[in-house]
């Protein structure tokens, strides 16, 4: 496992938030802070790659491989593209599938982000890229009103 600096902030940051509104009779509260500035950051995240799906650059890209998680239930496409520059590019897709959805060999239609080749999605299914941000949003957004109604009911 790689923790990096941002995560042992953030791990001390909910720490405080927690002891602090354990401490104030406010734990309910203190865990949807805690939620309301992970929304914070997904949205940054959402918005940081909506921008550069702005940039796109589309090409064929053939599969050459897949990559499989160590449980093998979990598969990522490996394509190699060619950039407008002719920079040739192996690149794993960063988003998992519970299935080989592409035959090695098929051509693909894919955009990359020029900024960084070796970033790509597929064509058409762009809202991949942030559907676990959204996600998280959503389910967290309804536990978080929930909670924030059980808190204000019991005073």
């Amino acid at each position: 496992m790689n923790v990096k600096k941002i995560d042992l902030i953030w791990a001390a940051v909910s720490m405080f938030i927690v002891g602090y509104s354990y401490y104030n009779g406010r734990l309910l509260f203190g865990i949807v802070v805690i939620y309301l500035l992970m929304a914070a950051v997904f949205v940054s995240h959402i918005i940081r790659i909506r921008r550069s799906l702005r940039n796109n650059v589309t090409v064929y890209g053939t599969v050459s491989d897949y990559f499989i998680d160590k449980k093998g239930s979990h598969f990522y496409p490996i394509l190699k593209y060619t950039t407008e520059e002719g920079r040739e590019v192996t690149s794993a897709y960063t988003v998992s599938d519970k299935k080989k959805r592409y035959e090695i060999g098929s051509e693909e239609v894919i955009c990359y982000d020029p900024q960084d080749p070796m970033f790509f999605c597929f064509a058409g299914r762009e809202d991949e890229l942030t559907r676990d941000y959204v996600r998280f949003l959503f389910i967290g957004g309804v536990i978080a009103a929930i909670v924030l109604i059980l808190a204000f009911a019991t005073k």
